[in-house]
């Protein structure tokens, strides 16, 4: 069962800031899936659009920020109440931190444009792009819904985005071995990869606070890796 506060105003706007999280993570996922489109079909303008994005983004982060910190001051919460009032901060600022590689990736897309790069390099940064989306999505919902499983689900999922990225590296080594003319547009690639990587990076950091919030362990400072419940 949900946790209720006992001072109803507390729980009203505890929901308009999970509400703000999602928002925000609605237009980082945006942001994400757009600047993956502008990698193989290049528009300056698509691009700045997508820059653009950032500027809302931020607002948002410094939105719930500012919600966070007024609600402590205000209800000075304890245990789990506090928990869901930190948490998104840090959540925020890990959303942020997707929004800022997404930007790098659709800036950098008018440098591979220029040469195009080889068609297994785009295809592992799509599939790179298809998972961390996936699990972007997935771990909004298991912040709003509390849900520890499937964010060691998604934890697990990150295993995924690291192979393809090791692989991508090894393409972009064995194209410059073949075609030095194209060594600025392989770099990029690399460091466009790099990006996606790091997302995966930034959404698992959110399902280690979801498990935090619910269970009040810090994943990062336990021995002890969280695996899935197995009881129905």
């Amino acid at each position: 069962m949900p946790h209720q506060h006992i001072v109803k105003k507390f729980d009203k706007n505890l929901d308009k800031i999970k509400a703000a999280i999602v928002e925000m993570g609605g237009l980082v996922g945006q942001q994400v899936n757009d600047a993956t489109a502008v990698l193989s079909a290049y528009d300056a303008a698509e691009v700045a659009r997508i820059t653009a994005y950032d500027r809302i983004i931020n607002g948002l982060n410094k939105d719930i920020h500012d919600r966070a910190e007024i609600l402590i001051v205000r209800r000075q919460p304890m245990a789990l109440d506090l928990r869901q009032t930190l948490a998104p901060i840090n959540i925020a600022g890990e959303l942020e931190r997707i929004g800022d590689h997404a930007k790098s990736t659709a800036k950098r897309a008018h440098i591979i444009h220029t040469i195009p790069p080889q068609d297994a390099t785009l295809d592992l940064i799509a599939q790179m792009s298809v998972i961390v989306q996936a699990m972007l999505g997935d771990v909004l919902v298991a912040y709003g819904d509390a849900d520890i499983d499937l964010a060691a689900r998604i934890r697990e999922q990150d295993k995924e985005v690291d192979v393809l990225n090791k692989q991508l590296v090894q393409v972009v080594i064995d194209a410059l071995a073949k075609t030095p003319e194209m060594a600025e547009s392989l770099i990029h690639l690399t460091l466009i990869s790099r990006n996606f990587e790091r997302i995966g990076d930034h959404v698992c950091n959110i399902a280690r606070y979801v498990h935090q919030i619910v269970t009040g362990e810090d994943l990062k400072a336990s021995s002890r890796p969280a695996t899935p419940r197995t009881d129905t």
